[in-house]
């Protein structure tokens, strides 16, 4: 599909609807390019309804973490509980990172970048880590989760998906690595905004 197809496309589905959904396999194909001129034409006011791998990933985290998943959806229409901003749909071509969520008014937010590791303790442990995972040896959670961090920021709710973790395991590992003054926890959305990095 052309760009302007997929323009006129997105200008139809929003005639029938106050959401853009795409097919899924319309979705898989989009290209960064295009999804950024999407979210140009379309601008915040649209909305796009997630696409599968997500709509997973939120089911997950209801069951798992219900207060924040109410946080998240309960604000959010009743019929359509998964329509974002059409402005977050080059995030969602990530295919490991998705949706973030760093903007918990409620609960505590654990969204981390490469910025919230800092000290000099950080960037040792960090070359340790990197050490160890080119040789192919085993990671505590801490140091992988301290090695997701410096490739590109994720959220504990992600990062526990993605690993197959308990979410326990994965805060207590948060504690452990701000304790050691290896990460910097900022928790609330206020402080987080400088942080959170969307695609332009």
């Amino acid at each position: 599909m052309t760009d302007k197809e997929l323009i006129n496309w997105c200008k139809e589905e929003t005639k029938e609807k106050k959401y853009i959904k795409f097919p899924e396999e319309l979705f898989i194909s989009l290209t960064l390019p295009q999804a950024k001129l999407i979210a140009k034409k379309f601008g915040s006011n649209t909305l796009i309804m997630l696409p599968e791998k997500e709509i997973n990933f939120f089911n997950w985290l209801k069951e798992e973490d219900p207060e924040v998943w109410n946080d998240l959806w309960s604000e959010n229409t009743i019929d359509e509980p998964y329509t974002i901003a059409i402005g977050f749909l080059p995030m969602l071509l990530e295919q490991k990172r998705g949706f973030p969520i760093c903007d918990l008014l409620k609960c505590d937010n654990y969204y981390f970048a490469k910025m919230h590791i800092i000290t000099p303790e950080s960037e040792m442990m960090l070359d340790s880590v990197k050490e160890r995972f080119m040789a192919h040896q085993p990671l505590t959670i801490g140091q992988l989760l301290l090695l997701e961090i410096s490739v590109s920021p994720i959220d504990i709710w992600r990062f526990a998906f993605n690993h197959k973790l308990k979410l326990e395991d994965s805060k207590n590992a948060v504690k452990g690595l701000v304790e050691d003054k290896v990460l910097i926890h900022l928790n609330t959305s206020e402080q987080l905004a400088a942080f959170v990095e969307l695609s332009e």
